[in-house]
């Protein structure tokens, strides 16, 4: 999500359970102003209330934070909620201890992203100020940079769909086919347990199983009725050409996509095509797709077909678990068909 700059004050979060600290830093810090803002303080006395305000206020630049309140390294403990379960890398964070011997260790400061760390006898005014604006400068620096590659990556999202529509029918009203094959196929590859991270590469990934038909003909493509057997045989080399597309990025996402474009027509019993692969030759997600494929396909209306009602499209599916489709996907898709329609409904009310 981007993030936006805070129009006027900076947020600090002060977290000590000495409430003269409390004071001296707001003394110390309020004529403070870092690029035309002020300061607005965020108080916390003890860790536990500091998660509380960290949630209430998304948008703290600099959280200042005593290592020791109501129990030893609490301040380490709370660094550990901000970069690990809160997962906010944009907040700069200062440590403060009146006992030296509590620094944390080089490790833990590079690993937690610990930005300045100071004995409270050592935190004069000024040096607390210019802790503070450095910290700002780093803040301002990185939510930038964030912003700049959340566009980034929004904006190479879009031109997949795309993409992927294109390649799927050249603009002949199919609506979202591409953007529900690859949210349905990530709903049951997370039902499937593949991991987390690679579920986005996967919803992305199968958004362009059909690239390759970019290079068949329009009269081939968007043909009214049944294609003849040459005709078929050129429709079948969208998968060798989206094959060829993406086959040489080393980028993982294209390297899914690739093997999805590739795979996604194989059948389980090996009478599907390019290469006729059976059973766990083919690989699970393309096996996936091939079965969320057809689902939405026989779902939409096409130049060639009419829409199926459902009960005929899941008693098809149904039918041929062992012979096109894999059973164990096939299970799965009927265990989650309730989430399934209700995913591609709020699809419909997005757009």
């Amino acid at each position: 999500m981007i993030k936006s700059e805070p129009s006027t004050p900076w947020k600090v979060l002060v977290v000590d359970d000495d409430r003269d600290i409390h004071e001296i830093t707001e003394l110390a810090l309020k004529r403070l102003v870092f690029d035309e803002k002020g300061l607005k303080f965020i108080h916390a006395y003890s860790a536990s209330e500091a998660k509380i305000k960290m949630i209430d206020h998304n948008d703290i630049a600099v959280a200042l934070l005593d290592v020791v309140m109501e129990e030893d390294t609490a301040g380490l403990d709370l660094v550990r909620f901000i970069r690990e379960e809160f997962k906010n890398d944009s907040i700069r964070l200062i440590l403060r201890t009146g006992n030296p011997g509590l620094a944390p260790e080089e490790s833990v400061t590079l690993q937690y992203d610990i930005n300045d760390y100071r004995g409270k006898t050592e935190l004069t005014a000024q040096s607390l100020k210019t802790a503070i604006i450095t910290a700002l400068r780093a803040y301002k620096s990185i939510v930038t940079i964030q912003n700049l590659n959340c566009e980034i990556d929004q904006t190479q999202r879009e031109l997949i769909y795309t993409l992927g529509e294109i390649a799927e029918s050249r603009g002949i009203g199919l609506g979202r086919h591409v953007e529900r094959v690859g949210r349905i196929t990530a709903l049951l590859a997370e039902k499937m347990n593949f991991p987390f991270e690679q579920l986005e590469h996967i919803r992305l990934g199968a958004s362009m199983h059909d690239i390759g038909k970019m290079a068949i003909n329009d009269n081939i493509l968007n043909k009214p009725g049944l294609l003849t057997a040459e005709e078929f045989e050129q429709m079948k080399k969208h998968c060798d050409y989206g094959y060829e597309i993406l086959k040489n990025s080393d980028r993982d996402l294209l390297k899914t996509a690739a093997i999805i474009a590739y795979e996604h027509h194989e059948n389980y019993d090996s009478t599907g095509y390019p290469r006729g692969l059976k059973g766990d030759e083919i690989h699970l997600i393309s096996r996936i797709v091939a079965l969320v494929d057809v689902f939405d396909a026989l779902a939409t209306k096409r130049v060639y077909k009419e829409i199926w009602p459902q009960d005929k499209i899941l008693s098809y599916i149904k039918s041929q678990s062992g012979l096109k489709f894999d059973p164990k996907v096939v299970n799965v898709f009927f265990e989650n068909i309730d989430v399934i329609n209700e995913l591609i409904q709020s699809i419909e009310t997005e757009n």
